[in-house]
């Protein structure tokens, strides 16, 4: 095999590995984290971890790596106080933390629409949390803003592969809970 296929080969092989060891640690946290979630977004959380599995299962680790990195920052979004105070940043940290806000969801928003089509569940989790984000974003209150927002752009850089839906991975947790 010539040096740049065999280079080639072992790049891929390496990205491959990469998103698969991504997926495993963002999985242990996201059932970590899972633990000490309020119900509705539990369930969130919920729906995108067994998509998550349905994706590892069906080799698309890369989409399972970024569905776990949306539960995850989902995670640490939903247990904050949804009346916290608004912080007072110091003006180089506000302008950070509100240029880094507005990166990521222009990046989301554009990542978004060149996505192709995506299932019911996976849209009302990208908007919720959009709508969450800027919400929180208006109250000053800076960490849920940017955990929202990087769950939004992280659903926006899964792309929909095959038959299976999010509605199926819905209907096994619930029987599982039974």
């Amino acid at each position: 095999m010539p040096p740049k296929k065999a280079a080639k080969l072992h790049a891929e092989n390496r990205h491959e590995a990469k998103d698969l060891r991504r997926a495993y640690e963002h999985m242990g946290r996201v059932e970590i984290l899972q633990r000490s979630l309020k119900p509705a977004p539990a369930e969130e959380v919920s729906v995108l971890a067994a998509l998550a599995r349905q994706e590892l299962q069906s080799g698309h680790i890369k989409e399972a790596a970024e569905l776990l990195r949306a539960a995850e920052h989902l995670n640490f979004a939903a247990p904050a106080s949804e009346n916290a105070r608004s912080s007072q940043l110091a003006k180089d940290l506000g302008s950070a933390v509100t240029d880094e806000f507005e990166c990521l969801v222009r990046k989301a928003e554009e990542h978004w629409e060149h996505g192709g089509e995506r299932q019911e569940a996976l849209i009302a989790i990208y908007k919720n949390s959009l709508q969450k984000a800027s919400q929180a974003l208006k109250r000053g209150d800076y960490y849920r803003a940017l955990e929202f927002a990087r769950t939004a752009d992280a659903l926006a850089d899964v792309k929909q592969h095959g038959p299976h839906r999010i509605a199926d991975g819905v209907e096994r947790l619930k029987l599982s809970a039974s």
